[in-house]
């Protein structure tokens, strides 16, 4: 029991350190961005640079609120959460990212609330890794695209896809430290940590291959059809 403490503990601190670098890197550009301006005499728009630092940092403190929550039953912390604004706030946080890399992002989600019972922090940290995922898939691709699709139905289901190689072995793809990354850019632990998310919080992550190419990744949570279920 104890070897597999060690273990568990080991794969969190890796899971919190890949966590972290997100943010961290999103803060550089903004910062570098803010410093720029400053330089031309726009202070006002480099106050919109610090807004986005100011975001992060917050989040990053989120993130790390998870290490002391490790022990504690998963549900504690859970709250009424609208997708939409999950899958919003992780596409601010990845815009660097996207925009450096030119991607065409496409965006179809419901008027209404998609309501979930979740831990907000770790239903964006899901969402920016298959976004991050979709990234590192069409690196080689000539005009790179992600398609992001939220319905509500019996589940709230969201579809990320790409237009990428896909994936060659679907079968080991949740399996902590999987990763098709060279040595040093991965260590595989996005994916493992998304779908244990998913799972504590009663859905499923999977993953397909699309018939025209590219990788499919879709979210599966119970639906929250009103507050007094969540009081339940």
């Amino acid at each position: 029991a104890q070897s597999s403490k060690l273990a568990a503990l080991g794969e969190m601190s890796a899971a919190v350190s890949h966590e972290l670098n997100q943010p961290l890197a999103a803060m550089k550009t903004y910062l570098a961005g803010a410093r720029l301006l400053l330089r031309r005499k726009r202070p006002e728009e480099a106050v919109s640079s610090f807004q986005r630092i100011d975001d992060l940092i917050e989040r990053m403190g989120a993130i790390t609120k998870q290490l002391k929550s490790y022990a504690r039953k998963g549900g504690d912390a859970f709250a009424p959460l609208d997708m939409r604004d999950a899958v919003n706030s992780a596409l601010s946080m990845m815009e660097p990212q996207l925009k450096r890399r030119h991607v065409e992002i496409t965006k179809t989600m419901p008027r209404e609330p998609v309501m979930v019972l979740g831990d907000r922090v770790r239903v964006e940290q899901v969402i920016i890794n298959l976004f991050r995922n979709a990234l590192d898939a069409t690196k080689t691709v000539k005009d790179p695209q992600i398609d992001i699709l939220l319905a509500a139905g019996e589940t709230a289901l969201l579809t990320i896809r790409d237009n990428g190689a896909g994936i060659e072995d679907l079968d080991s793809l949740f399996e902590p430290f999987y990763t098709t990354k060279q040595a040093g850019d991965g260590v595989g632990l996005g994916l493992a940590i998304s779908s244990g998310i998913v799972n504590d919080l009663g859905g499923r992550l999977t993953a397909r291959n699309a018939t025209v190419g590219g990788a499919v990744f879709e979210v599966q949570l119970p639906i929250l059809l009103d507050e007094t279920e969540a009081a339940e």
